[in-house]
C-alpha cells in the first residue's frame, strides 16, 4: 500500500480527516501533522527526516492564504529545498483549503507542484495519481541545497551542476540578514577554508526589491559548493555566479 504524509497548515481537525478519508477510498495509507511555526528551534526538520523514508510516495500540504504567514512560508521553503535535494522523485501535492488554487500565491519553489482544491471532486484522483508517480522536477544548471539545525543555524549551498565552473559565487537575501560564508567540498559544511576576495554588504536591486548579498572569488565546479548562514525570516533571496560587471546571471527564490 503506498503511503501519503500529510502537512497540515491549520490546526483543523475536519479538514485532515476529510483528506485521510479521501485517501483511503483510493487505497493509500495516510499519515500526517499539524504545521509549527517553530523556526527557533527547526520543528520543519522533523518532517523533513519523516519524509526521507522511502516508503513514503507522496507529501501533501493542506492549508489556504491565510496559512500562509511568513515564517510559514519561509519553514515550507526550506523544508522544501530539503527534500528536493535528497529526494528529487519525491511527489507533491498542495491542496487548497480555500478551494480557490492559485500558484502564485505560494513560496516559488513550489511552482513546479500541482495543486487542487479540497473540494474538487478529483482530490481522490490526484492523491493516487501523485502516490503512484515518480516527480520530474524541472532541469536547472545550479545546485540549491539547505544544512539545517538549532546548534549552528541555517546554511544555504549553491554551486554549479556537474560539467560546468563558477569563476566565484554570490548570495543576497532580503529580509533576512547574511552572517557567515565560506566553500568547500559539496555536501557538507566546511571545518575551514580560505577565501578568494570575500565581499561582503553588496546592495542590489532587482525591480523594487534591495537585497544585501555577499561573495567570494573562489572557482567552483559540480564538487565544490559555496555556503552561505542566513538569520531572520527572509522573504527572498537571489544566488549565481559572480559577474565581473553591472549584468549579472541570477536565480531568484521568492519567499
Amino acid at each position: 500500500m503506498k503511503t501519503i504524509w500529510m502537512t497540515a497548515l491549520a490546526k483543523e481537525q475536519v479538514s485532515a480527516v476529510t483528506i485521510t478519508g479521501i485517501a483511503a477510498q483510493y487505497g493509500l495509507n495516510a499519515d500526517g501533522h499539524f504545521w509549527s511555526n517553530d523556526l527557533k528551534n527547526m520543528a520543519w526538520t522533523a518532517v523533513r527526516d519523516k519524509l526521507r523514508e522511502k516508503d513514503i510516495s507522496l507529501w501533501v500540504i493542506a492549508g489556504g492564504t491565510e496559512d500562509l504567514l511568513p515564517e510559514t512560508r519561509y519553514g515550507l521553503t526550506l523544508l522544501c529545498l530539503s527534500i528536493r535535494a535528497e529526494r528529487p522523485d519525491l511527489s507533491i501535492l498542495w491542496v487548497d483549503s480555500d478551494n480557490q488554487p492559485n500558484p502564485d500565491i505560494l513560496p516559488s519553489v513550489f511552482a513546479p507542484v500541482p495543486l487542487i482544491g479540497s473540494k474538487s471532486s478529483l482530490l481522490g484522483a490526484k492523491l493516487a495519481a501523485g502516490a503512484n508517480t515518480v516527480a520530474n522536477p524541472p532541469a536547472v544548471e545550479y545546485r540549491l541545497g539547505v544544512h539545517a539545525n538549532p546548534g549552528f543555524g541555517v546554511w544555504f549551498e549553491i554551486g554549479p551542476v556537474a560539467a560546468q565552473e563558477w569563476s566565484g559565487a554570490m548570495f543576497a537575501v532580503t529580509g533576512g540578514e547574511v552572517m557567515a560564508h565560506g566553500v568547500g567540498p559539496a555536501g557538507a559544511l566546511p571545518q575551514k577554508c580560505v577565501l578568494e576576495y570575500p565581499m561582503q554588504g553588496m546592495q542590489l536591486s532587482l525591480g523594487e526589491t534591495e537585497y544585501t548579498g555577499w561573495a567570494i572569488a573562489n572557482r567552483l565546479d559540480g564538487e565544490s559548493s559555496y555556503f552561505v548562514k542566513v538569520d531572520g525570516v527572509p522573504s527572498g533571496f537571489l544566488f549565481g555566479p559572480l559577474a565581473e560587471g553591472d549584468e549579472a546571471e541570477v536565480h531568484v527564490v521568492a519567499i
